[in-house]
Formats: structure tokens, C-alpha cells, sequence
């Protein structure tokens, strides 16, 4: 009876032994157990997994205690592999920016057995002492706080708003430039601009509006639109009235004293109802009207630029 008790107190105390070498196997560690506020320092578990076996590492989350940081969340590595087992190490990065003592909470990782059993691994934490650096009040002098450091300007610095300024002023000088030389009639390098006398113009828009051919085939309205669009300019040009805003009666007003040919003027606006009959009235003119039309305009540019030359002379 007495060597059965003894047995059975041995096995006790071995389960016990054993399992307290499991206990203090399952920790987690610091790589040093004292820092300064501000520093950083790697909290780290090793893990082993026999073939056919998976494993499941919980997260410390940011904070894991007040007044600890974890910078980053926790990585696992592979540390080595032999015949199918994994060296895992699992370590994540803290810090600290107050001082004391912080015991650490405990990792729990969910390791899955090739028989399909799941285990629960505890890892205690370890304590992370976060120290300050001592000040020596008996002989500290306290001092104001100090301005901010103004360094001396580089060239190199001061290059870009250089560049930046010259352009700005070549801008300027552009465009007072091409202002100035297009209220003088010239062009940007400060030519002259030759522009072709209103009459030239004129008849060079009515002979290609002549060589479209556009009432004999069927586009009345465009055909008379061009012809007076080209004669409202030259009027405009010749004689400085609106007539490209004006209505037909509002511009044959301002025509009755530029002595112009009674007859002329009669035939023009004839012309110019007719034009407007087609254009807003969807009128369709006669072929004698189509025919007429553009060497009616050609006539009237022709005689009041000659009367023109005759009082320049």
C-alpha cells in the first residue's frame, strides 16, 4: 500500500513538473525589459508547429495597455523549417511616451492539431518598465523657449521666384505689345497689317458666291444670305454705318445722304426685299431675280467706290 501511495505522489509531482515547464515555455518577451520615454522596443512569442498543424495569432490591438503603443500590427516570420516543422516568430513594435511600470496582457494563439483538436496558447506578457531621465532640480536653471532658427536665403532657393518674375514681366511686355501694335494697324513684330480696300472684299465675296452656284441648285436662302452679308460690310467699311446690325430700312436710312444714284439705291433695295422675303418669308425668288441679284451688288460696290476715287482726286 505504501509503494502504490508513493507512485501515485511521484506521477502527481511529475504532471505538475511538466506542466509547470509548459507554463514558463508559453511566454511572450521583450527584447529589453527597460526603456526610455519615446523609445521603441520589439515584443516578440516563438512558436512551434509539427507537421500537418496551423496556428492562429491574436492581435494586440494599438493600445494593448494604457500608456503603450504598439506601432504596427503583429508580424509573424519564419524563422526555420525542417521536415515539416515551423520555427514561428510572431513580434510587433512598442512604445511608450509615459513613465512607469506597464505589465503587458497575455497573447493567446489557437493552435489546430493534425487531428483536428483545437488549442488554446496562452502567452503571459512580460512588464515594460518605461523610464524618464532624471532632472536635477537642486541645481536645474530653467531657460525661456527659443525662437524659431532662420537660416541664410540660397540662390537656389531663391531661383524659382526669379524665374517666376521674368516670365510674369515677358508676359506683360507681350501683351502691352500686341495691344499697342493692333490699335496701330500692325501686326506683332510691328508690320504694317495690308488690309485689301472694302471694295476688293466685296467683289471677291460676290464672285465666289457666284461660283457656287447655290440658287440653281435649290439654296436660295444661303445664296442671297452671302450676297448680303458681303455688300452690309462693304456699306460698313465704306460709308461707317452698322449695317451688319442694322435692318434693311434702318440702313437705307442712314444711306439717303451719301449721295448715292437714286436708281442704284432703288435697285438695291429691291434687292435686299427680296432677300429678306426668302431668308424670313421662305419666298422663292424668280431666276430673273437670281440672275440679277449679284451683278445688281457688283454694280452698286463698283459705282460708289469709283465716286469714291473721283472726290479722293
Amino acid at each position: 500500500m505504501k509503494k502504490y501511495l508513493l507512485l501515485i505522489l511521484w506521477l502527481t509531482f511529475g504532471a505538475v513538473l511538466c506542466r509547470a515547464q509548459d507554463d514558463s515555455a508559453l511566454r511572450s518577451r521583450l527584447s529589453r525589459d527597460t526603456i526610455l520615454i519615446g523609445d521603441q522596443i520589439e515584443w516578440t512569442l516563438d512558436l512551434q508547429l509539427a507537421p500537418g498543424e496551423g496556428a492562429s495569432l491574436s492581435k494586440p490591438g494599438t493600445e494593448p495597455v494604457p500608456g503603450v503603443e504598439a506601432l504596427g500590427e503583429l508580424a509573424v516570420d519564419t524563422l526555420s523549417m525542417k521536415n515539416g516543422r515551423l520555427d514561428l516568430r510572431g513580434h510587433v513594435t512598442l512604445t511608450s511616451f509615459d513613465s512607469g511600470s506597464y505589465v503587458l496582457p497575455p497573447l493567446y494563439v489557437l493552435k489546430a492539431r493534425s487531428d483536428g483538436t483545437i488549442d488554446t496558447l496562452v502567452y503571459a506578457g512580460p512588464t515594460l518598465e518605461v523610464t524618464t531621465i532624471p532632472i536635477d532640480t537642486a541645481t536645474f536653471q530653467p531657460y525661456d523657449i527659443k525662437g524659431q532658427i532662420r537660416y541664410p536665403l540660397t540662390f537656389k532657393e531663391v531661383i524659382p521666384w526669379i524665374g517666376l518674375a521674368l516670365l510674369i514681366a515677358a508676359l506683360i511686355w507681350l501683351l502691352v505689345r500686341w495691344i499697342r501694335f493692333r490699335r496701330q494697324n500692325r501686326n506683332f513684330f510691328g508690320k504694317p497689317v495690308v488690309k485689301d480696300p472694302p471694295h476688293i472684299v466685296a467683289l471677291r465675296s460676290l464672285e465666289k458666291t457666284r461660283s457656287q452656284k447655290l440658287w440653281q441648285n435649290g439654296k436660295q436662302k444661303q445664296f442671297y444670305t452671302q450676297v448680303t452679308d458681303a455688300l452690309r460690310q462693304y456699306i460698313a467699311d465704306r460709308y461707317d454705318v452698322s449695317a451688319l446690325e442694322q435692318t434693311s430700312a434702318e440702313m437705307f436710312r442712314d444711306l439717303q445722304d451719301k449721295e448715292i444714284d437714286p436708281a442704284l439705291m432703288e435697285k438695291m433695295k429691291e434687292l435686299f426685299t427680296t432677300a429678306d422675303f426668302v431668308k424670313f418669308a421662305k419666298h422663292t425668288a424668280a431666276d430673273e431675280e437670281n440672275e440679277n441679284a449679284i451683278p445688281t451688288a457688283i454694280r452698286f460696290v463698283n459705282e460708289t467706290y469709283m465716286k469714291q476715287v473721283e472726290e479722293e482726286e
